[in-house]
């Protein structure tokens, strides 16, 4: 490192040291005044228990008046469910984006084109850009343009649950916005501010209006950015109303419009009109019809930087759903009939999903048929997994089928086959397991537009192993350590962004004081990702090349006094050839941030 910048990160300890002390200062002040206000409603569940993702969101208190009704999840444990978070854990994170909470999501790989100079992505090995979805309470955001979703420009303020769950050929990530079961005025401010000027705001405020809930939230992130991509700000903006009507129907009103401003990349403009209406008819039957229209203004391809960005273009799509579900004791199934109007879209693509519980076996299925006119790609994903006495569990999943990419990106049609099948062990605290299987991606595909040109690799058949270890160490200062790790082997072959190796280790420390109006978190994580097969524009269309491994490190700190939280993240990027997930696209190599998040109720 450069004397003068350490000089300049010793100036900038020291403005950080300055600002934490003030927040904390004035949190302890905010702390005694809110003391004589309502409890703290912030629901808190014990450190190592298994993630559960339950049907409804908990009250903030008892008072529980009708809202728009939630419709039921399929997905309830792992494997196939991957990931949850709910709001508590969201509030409780520095991520300041959707793809921060995605980026160490196992077998998720981030692809980032700088720090938040522009698009952030996450791909499902092999799976080029089709191997994530984003569903909005049964609203599907479509790329449009082609390509992966821009995670960048996905906000986080109205999130109040998000649920990622394996599909035929990838994810699926699904959220639930904000639920207000008081209709009583709720407002929730964040601010923060650190590397490169990167500072975000973001507010969301909720009330009853006119016998029903309203919403409205703004989420905005800027930033100097790096100074070979330089600076870029994305702005959000949300709102939604819903209320009840006649017949015991349910109906739901939602905005979306993103604007972004890029120096070195396309400037995308979106906005999703939504409307739903819902009708829980007893029994454990939901019924649900969900239409809405997009329209997406940015240049069909990302240049490379210093090549001048190209005018902007319109894609529009229309898109109406129709589900159905039923939940019983032992299963629940879900039906949904998707037709599609538009750029990028298929015709129309029916979804089913079944998941049974007998005892100790739990077997997942799903599957998806897409038709877009003149060809249709069908896909299914299935899992068992089966808890066995002395805590064992055994569980296998296997998928199959063809899948185009969104936006007729002309490619060709990617086949896929995948089998794995693994075990774990529960140890008086700790899990233990591990899985290996097969997988086939041919072709393998680029991400198509806008990330990239490169078309497609002839793809192939390679083995994959994944292990893990985790639980709690021991309690100290009143508060619970746990320790975990994971490591990834994939065989080599001719696949894009598809890294040879992965591991990662993570420690947190986490506290909660006597009545719950306290919680501390201390979590530090690094590790190791592998090289990366990536298109390098610089050597022409389609050309390809080797990336060197990428060494990370993340610390981060959060508390909660009531109902204010304050957080602090610091992270260390180190390449041993490409400065960056892709060539020409740096990530810093450090970056810190710190901020505060504040909920208030009336």
């Amino acid at each position: 490192m450069r004397v003068g910048a350490g000089a300049g990160w010793l100036t900038r300890a020291r403005s950080v040291g300055v600002a934490v002390a003030l927040v904390l200062e004035a949190t302890a002040w905010s702390a005694a005044v809110l003391a004589a206000q309502e409890p703290d409603t912030t629901a808190v569940e014990r450190p190592g228990a298994e993630a559960q993702v339950p049907d409804t969101a908990a009250a903030p208190d008892t008072l529980v008046v009708p809202v728009f009704p939630e419709f039921p999840r399929m997905a309830t444990r792992d494997p196939w469910l991957a990931a949850g978070w709910e709001l508590r854990d969201i509030l409780a994170t520095g991520a300041l984006t959707l793809a921060d909470l995605l980026e160490h999501t196992s077998p998720l790989d981030p692809i980032r084109l700088g720090f938040l100079e522009g698009p952030q992505l996450a791909l499902f090995a092999g799976a080029g850009a089709g191997g994530l979805r984003y569903d909005v309470d049964g609203f599907e955001i479509a790329p449009l343009a082609g390509g992966p979703l821009d995670l960048h420009l996905l906000s986080l303020v109205e999130q109040q649950r998000l649920t990622l769950v394996r599909e035929p050929g990838g994810y699926q990530l699904s959220s639930q916005a904000y639920r207000n079961q008081r209709r009583e005025p709720y407002s929730r401010v964040e601010a923060g501010t650190g590397y490169r000027n990167a500072n975000v705001l973001r507010g969301l405020f909720s009330s009853g209006l006119a016998g029903g809930v309203m919403g409205f939230g703004l989420d905005r992130i800027d930033t100097d950015g790096v100074p070979e991509l330089g600076s870029s700000q994305r702005t959000v903006l949300w709102a939604n109303y819903a209320r009840e009507l006649p017949w015991g129907i349910w109906g739901q009103v939602e905005y979306r419009g993103t604007s972004s401003e890029r120096d070195s990349f396309p400037e995308p403009k979106r906005s999703d009109w939504i409307v739903r209406l819902r009708r829980p008819l007893g029994d454990g039957w939901h019924a649900d019809l969900v239409a809405g229209s997009s329209t997406l203004e940015q240049p069909p391809a990302l240049p490379i930087p210093d090549v001048p960005v190209d005018s902007a273009q319109k894609f529009t799509a229309r898109q109406l759903a129709l589900r159905g579900a039923r939940t019983a004791e032992h299963w629940r199934a879900q039906l949904t009939l998707r037709a599609w109007d538009g750029d990028g879209v298929p015709k129309y693509q029916p979804e089913a999903a079944l998941e049974l519980r007998a005892g100790p076996a739990s077997v997942y299925a799903s599957a998806r048929y897409s038709h877009w006119g003149d060809y249709g790609g069908a896909a299914g994903y299935g899992a068992v997994n089966l808890d066995l006495p002395l805590g064992l569990r055994w569980f296998a999943e296997v998928e199959d089928g063809e899948r185009d990419l969104f936006g007729g990106v002309p490619v060709a049609r990617q086949f896929f086959t995948r089998w794995t099948a693994g075990a774990e062990a529960k140890l008086w605290k700790w899990r233990v397991g591990a899985r290996g299987g097969r997988w086939r991606v041919d072709p393998s595909p680029a991400l198509g537009l806008p990330a990239d040109s490169a078309e497609s690799l002839r793809g192939g058949t390679v083995s994959v192993v994944d292990a893990w270890a985790g639980g709690q160490i021991l309690e100290i200062f009143g508060g619970q350590l746990e320790a975990g790790g994971r490591v990834f082997f994939r065989e080599r072959g001719p696949f894009l962004y598809w890294p040879l190796q992965s591991w990662q280790a993570e420690g947190r420390w986490y506290l909660q004081g006597k009545g719950g109006q306290l919680e501390i978190w201390l979590t530090g994580m690094g590790g190791v990702r592998g090289p990366l097969l990536v298109p390098d524009e610089s050597l022409g269309p389609g050309a390809a090349v080797p990336t060197g491994d990428l060494y990370w490190f993340r610390a981060e700190a959060a508390v909660r006094v009531l109902d204010v939280h304050i957080y602090y993240n610091y992270e260390i990027f180190n390449a041993t050839e490409v400065r960056g997930d892709l060539p020409g696209f740096p990530l810093p190599l450090v970056r810190d941030h710190f901020g505060v998040k504040w909920e208030f109720w009336n």
